[in-house]
């Protein structure tokens, strides 16, 4: 059986670990999976050290495959550096919604993934020729879990994720993930395990996304599995109509959004990221990639 390794923030809470979680626990036939942690919370000097341990671990592996998932910046330039010493062939695979890197040169040898088609098309002056897998969903959900009438927002406490706009908004029952505290009337939930937060999806009113940008959010899509209705900020793209965007200046928008939001065909619009489909289609690409070298050599 052939193995692939997924490389990434495998420690990190974010939305990028989910996606390599569910991947490497649903490889796809004919493969097994194991993930590598390219990161630490504890400073500089520890991500240094897990940056090296990541390389030794890849160079060393003996895999058949090397699965690669990065971001922009700093990300990018560290995974990077762990392709160029692979001794399998690697897929490059982009997440961030803020890729700003010209990058054609250095990934021309490798296998480039985008999101989505939209994201191909985007980022193909910056990359070259890529091709598009979406983020896989893997709901966890329960029978008998009644949806209240809560405003639900997600993510880590960064200036892009749109914390303190949500907090203007004023809104009468708002809950947060990811932060510790919050104004009065909100409610800090800190961050939530697997468990929790498939319970927050399957009970808040209306899920909320005000990001300044987002490559293809994870809370977004796993949100719709659950049945919760979805307002996000016109900057995240390539969303399915079901999802009502509002520019982000537009406070009386987004008042009225989530008052009123969209509740038809939900999980209908996610069908295609059920991790059954992704897995296959990574199947697809993994084998071919294997075919590729192998009727070369």
């Amino acid at each position: 059986m052939r193995r692939v390794v997924h490389v990434g923030p495998t420690m990190d809470p974010g939305g990028m670990a989910s996606v390599i979680h569910i991947l490497a626990a649903n490889p796809p036939d004919g493969w097994r999976a194991s993930s590598c942690n390219t990161f630490s919370t504890k400073g500089i000097r520890r991500k240094m050290k897990r940056w090296r341990i990541a390389k030794k671990q890849i160079k060393n592996g003996g895999f058949d495959l090397v699965h690669i998932h990065s971001a922009s910046g700093w990300s990018y330039r560290r995974k990077i550096s762990i392709a160029k010493i692979a001794n399998a062939p690697v897929i490059f695979h982009i997440h961030s919604g803020r890729f700003d890197i010209d990058a054609k040169s250095d990934l021309k040898d490798y296998q480039v993934v985008c999101l989505s088609e939209g994201w191909s098309e985007r980022l193909h002056p910056l990359i070259g020729d890529s091709i598009a897998v979406p983020n896989p969903v893997d709901a966890q959900l329960k029978h008998g879990v009644k949806r209240e009438d809560f405003t639900l927002l997600m993510g880590r406490n960064d200036p892009v994720k749109g914390h303190k706009f949500a907090y203007s908004l004023g809104l009468e029952d708002l809950r947060v993930t990811g932060v510790d505290d919050a104004p009065e009337g909100v409610t800090a939930l800190g961050w939530v395990s697997e468990e929790e937060k498939w319970k927050l999806l399957q009970t808040a009113g209306v899920l909320i996304v005000p990001s300044a940008f987002e490559g293809q959010p994870m809370v977004i899509l796993e949100a719709l599995a659950a049945g919760c209705p979805v307002v996000a900020s016109q900057h995240v793209p390539d969303l399915p109509s079901c999802v009502k965007t509002v520019p982000l200046e537009d406070l009386d928008g987004w008042k009225e959004a989530i008052a009123n939001p969209l509740t038809d065909g939900l999980e209908e619009s996610v069908v295609n990221h059920q991790i059954s489909n992704v897995s296959a289609r990574w199947g697809e690409i993994y084998d071919n990639i294997i075919d590729s070298r192998t009727s070369t050599e």
